[in-house]
């Protein structure tokens, strides 16, 4: 038990290390878009049937 509980600990950090790291990198680029461009864009977009990530469509 106490081996299956430290594999879950670990395996919750890293999670949550890929998680905010995701999040932050999402952050950043709104707010590059946002300064450097002049646009509001979110990271993440779904419109007319497409999703935007980042500076990618896909149909």
């Amino acid at each position: 038990m106490k081996e299956f509980l430290r594999k879950m600990t670990v395996s919750a950090v890293v999670t949550s290390c890929i998680l905010w790291g995701f999040i932050g990198v999402c952050r950043a680029y709104s707010g590059i878009r946002e300064v450097g461009f002049g646009e509001y864009r979110n990271a993440i977009e779904f419109e007319d049937g497409k999703l935007k990530i980042f500076d990618y469509t896909l149909n």
